[in-house]
């Protein structure tokens, strides 16, 4: 889903330098990282709506630390329309997207590196909404978010860290409908001219009740 813009290209540097790009984010509270190898802004107010048609919502993204180097306005710009859509992806794939109730989710982790979605398989039930699907009528996107901190050592970007926020109103096929709140961190790379995956992630997943699901 990466697509390119006009700007210097962004090229891949070394491995071992992730090591240097986690230790600056915030600290781990669990997850899991692949082989290879944050707190968030508020969301609208949620009230009791959940049946309403979904609208497409597009993810707010944008480069919140360069470490290590300099990045110009349009490289920036290149990675937030790059990794910003490689997350909104994964947003949908996961939860957002198809007609609910759903049981399929075999795309779900498509955005994930085969190692990571290895790693993920047992925890389908918190990267995505496959322990549910079957039994839920509708998903309501109200929040996407992304804030970039990237690893620049010199010319080249080696790794992103993608602190994440995704927010929607869930309703069950049999009961009262919940607002859903999916955050934390997704580790980014890609190989020499190949797709940005996500190698990494350690995130949480907490719902309420819509009704209390309060202001941004």
């Amino acid at each position: 889903m990466t697509s390119e813009t006009t700007g210097p290209p962004l090229g891949i540097g070394r491995w071992p330098a992730v090591v240097l790009l986690l230790a600056l984010t915030a600290a781990c509270t669990g997850g899991a990282s692949d082989e290879n190898a944050g707190s968030s802004p508020p969301s609208s107010s949620v009230g009791q709506q959940p049946t309403l048609r979904a609208k497409p919502v597009p993810i707010e993204v944008t480069v919140a630390k360069v470490v290590g180097g300099h990045l110009k306005r349009d490289q920036k710009k290149q990675l937030e329309k790059q990794v910003g859509g490689l997350v909104s992806r994964y947003f949908d794939d996961a939860f957002l997207s198809g007609r609910y109730p759903r049981d399929d989710f075999s795309g779900a982790l498509a955005t994930f590196s085969p190692g990571a979605a290895r790693r993920a398989a047992p925890e389908r039930a918190l990267l995505t909404n496959a322990q549910v699907g079957s039994t839920t009528e509708s998903v309501v996107a109200r929040t996407k978010q992304a804030r970039l901190d990237v690893l620049v050592p010199g010319r080249h970007v080696v790794g992103i860290t993608a602190r994440v926020r995704l927010v929607f109103v869930q309703q069950p096929t049999d009961g009262a409908a919940e607002r859903v709140t999916v955050s934390g961190r997704l580790l980014v790379n890609r190989k020499q001219s190949g797709p940005w995956q996500i190698f990494g992630y350690d995130v949480t997943r907490s719902s309420v009740p819509a009704a209390k699901g309060g202001s941004r």
